[in-house]
Formats: structure tokens, sequence, C-alpha cells
């Protein structure tokens, strides 16, 4: 492909990859646990809690268990409060991480078709894009409920794919949780991890991603030389 981009796509992740949006997340989380009188987790451990969507996000915080399960009535009550507060509070504190606007423009030059492809809720995701100038690059958004199952299930990826009239093998998925890893081996797809957002890197490094990055603008020259290998 001669590091052009036609005839691929790139699928990235939201938050923790195109945007710091724990910021946000987390003081909804602590107003909606404050409202039931419990304690909300640090910062860094809600950061740890994000990725498998808002449900699980609320249960994790209210347990203090990555794969907790939370009474029911607090779960309800809980999820009220942080919904509520996290319409109005979206895009308060977040923004893009550095030289993700420059990489996306240049990808779009390059040719390649971007997807951007979260557990968020439809809700929370279009607004958080519009107010970060993000939606713009972005031909297609998928989120936790515009489909029958999110990921790790391979369903939004390769709706993608199927969308953009391109085979999986050819689409790459960026993203920073072992969540993403799985849900792009899951769909035959290459995965590239950023190891600055909110996943366990020697989590995701066991499943061998294609690579691994430490700033967003490098994966332009690796999705050239990922083409050029296939």
């Amino acid at each position: 492909m001669n590091g052009r981009g036609e005839g691929s796509a790139i699928i990235l992740d939201l938050d923790g990859t195109l945007v710091d949006s724990a910021p946000d997340i987390a003081a909804s989380v602590r107003h909606a646990l404050s409202r039931i009188g419990r304690q909300a987790p640090s910062l860094a451990r809600i950061r740890a809690y994000i990725g498998n969507g808002a449900e699980r996000l609320i249960h994790r915080s209210l347990t203090g268990d990555i794969d907790g399960i939370a009474d029911s009535r607090l779960f309800d009550s809980a999820s009220t409060h942080f919904f509520a507060h996290y319409a109005e509070n979206v895009c308060c504190r977040c923004e893009p991480y550095p030289k993700v606007i420059d990489t996306l423009r240049t990808l779009i030059g390059r040719g390649y078709r971007l997807a951007c492809v979260t557990n968020k809720p439809a809700r929370f995701t279009q607004p958080l894009l519009e107010k970060l100038g993000l939606d713009r690059f972005f031909s297609i958004t998928l989120s936790g409920d515009s489909l029958e199952t999110k990921k790790p299930s391979p369903e939004q990826l390769l709706a993608v794919a199927q969308r953009c009239g391109i085979a999986p093998q050819y689409c790459t998925m960026v993203g920073d949780t072992v969540t993403d890893v799985l849900a792009a081996r899951n769909a035959n797809m290459p995965i590239i991890c950023v190891n600055y957002g909110y996943g366990d890197i020697a989590e995701m490094v066991m499943h061998n991603p294609f690579a691994v990055v430490e700033t967003i603008d490098q994966i332009i020259n690796l999705v050239a030389e990922e083409a050029t290998a296939l």
C-alpha cells in the first residue's frame, strides 16, 4: 500500500486511548457514592476500573473488586445518581491526549477510514466527541449500547469492517485495555496498544499485540508497516 491507507480502517477506543476522561468519570462516581453514603475509590483506582462500560464501573466502585457485583438496590441507586451527574458533566475536565488531533488528521490525509468504538453509552459518547472536536474525524462511531454486545465481543469491530466494506484483517484496533485486545483477537484484527491509558500493560502484552506505543502518533508508521506485512 506504499504507506497509504486506501482499503484500510483504523478503529480507536475512546476513554484512555483518545481522551483522558477519568477526571470527569471519577467526579461522577464520587457524587453518586456520596449520595448513597458510600466512600468512593481513589482516582487511580477508578482509572483501573474504566474499560468495560459504565455498569461495570459502578459495580467495581461499589465493591472495590474488579469482578464484584454490588447489591442490586445500591447499584440501581448509584447508577441513577451517576448517569444524571455525568450527563451534565461529561466534558468538564477531560481533554484529548497529546498528539491525538494531529494523528487523526494525518491518518485521514493518508486515506484511512477511522472509526471510534467504545463501551461508553451512546448518550455520552457523541457529546464528548463533539465538545472536543473529535467527531469530525470518524465516519463510524459505535458505543457500548449501539449493538447487542460490546467489547470484548467482536460484534462492534466486525460491524465497522462490514460497514466500511473492508476485510477484518485490514482493520487495526487501537486501545488501552485488555478488553480492546480481546475484542480485536475475537474479530481477527491486529491490535496496537497504547501504554498511557487505563489498562494493565503487562496483561495486554501477554496477548502479543502487534505493538505497544507510548504516544498515539507512533501508530502512523506502524499501520503502514502492518499493511505491508499482510
